[in-house]
């Protein structure tokens, strides 16, 4: 199994794109994961997102502190330490609005606070915010671009999930995953296996190895690869259900860097539904034997 590449160019520009819909079915329906090119988003602006994670080095270890993220929300700095107190990992996280009073006052449902907990900024770093606001805008971009294919992959019409995803709270995750000491086994899993819990995942992967891996069928594990200025696209678990299965919500995996001197990170924005959306399997999708899954509703 290879994971295929697709060029958006087409979508963007207002060619025809009656193959690339095609091609992203395809993928979709058979891999769950694909990578995209041609989708418009500036070199610069992702460069500028990566390396502003190592402003946070940067700060006073008493300000680094203050970002770390309580248990009850998923907002802020995470750190992954093993029983010696080093760093496996970092995550930082934030949503698209910075607090309830945002995200109701763009028309967000208001009964979530719980969810919408605010964001946590370093207070000291205003660029640091204003530079993932614009990475988060334009990657909301490219996957409004990619839900108007999917809707038409799925024989619908190219608007049909505007309306659900209209006031997506938009979940961002940057990752980093630094040199792993040496007794840790080589290859050895560093992020569990797991399916995405969304609709759409747009990632960008940088770094010194290739260390996301999609699980195939057989249970084994194929590696996708870094290529300059791609997204790396799957499907979530929402949209797995709404597809009534057609597309999968793949299992994937990140591994340790073949030696200690080898480093990794991610962005994954992960498209979510309106809160109180209805999940249910799409009309094109179902067949005389009936639906797989049950409506839900997202919250």
């Amino acid at each position: 199994m290879t994971i295929p590449v697709i060029d958006l160019t087409p979508a963007r520009t207002g060619g025809d794109t009656t193959d690339l819909v095609a091609r992203l079915h395809t993928a979709m329906s058979e891999v769950g994961f694909l990578q995209v090119v041609g989708h418009g988003v500036s070199p610069d602006l992702v460069t500028a997102a990566h390396d502003s994670m190592d402003l946070l080095d940067s700060l006073p270890p008493a300000e680094r502190r203050a970002l770390l993220r309580p248990s009850v929300t998923e907002r802020g700095l995470n750190e992954r330490v093993d029983d010696a107190g080093r760093v496996l990992g970092r995550t930082f996280k934030f949503l698209r609005y910075d607090d309830l009073a945002e995200a109701v006052a763009d028309g967000a449902v208001a009964g979530h606070p719980d969810f919408f907990t605010p964001n946590v900024w370093p207070a000291g770093l205003p660029v640091f915010r204003e530079t993932w606001r614009s990475y988060l805008d334009e990657a909301r971009r490219v996957c409004d671009l990619l839900m108007g294919l999917v809707a038409r992959a799925l024989g619908m019409p190219a608007d049909h999930f505007d309306a659900a995803f209209a006031h997506s709270p938009t979940l961002t995750a940057v990752n980093w995953y630094p040199p792993q000491p040496v007794d840790v086994e080589h290859e050895a899993t560093i992020l569990r296996p797991h399916p995405d819990s969304g609709g759409l995942t747009v990632l960008h992967q940088s770094g010194d190895y290739d260390g996301l891996e999609v699980r195939r069928p057989d249970g084994s594990w194929t590696t996708v690869p870094m290529i300059e200025d791609a997204f790396v696209i799957n499907i979530g678990q929402l949209m797995s259900q709404w597809t009534n299965g057609v597309y999968p919500a793949t299992i994937h995996r990140v591994v340790a860097g073949p030696t200690t001197e080898h480093s990794r990170r991610s962005i994954a924005v992960f498209h979510l539904p309106d809160l109180d959306t209805v999940v249910e399997p799409l009309p094109s999708t179902v067949g005389a034997e009936g639906p797989r899954f049950a409506p839900i509703s997202v919250h």
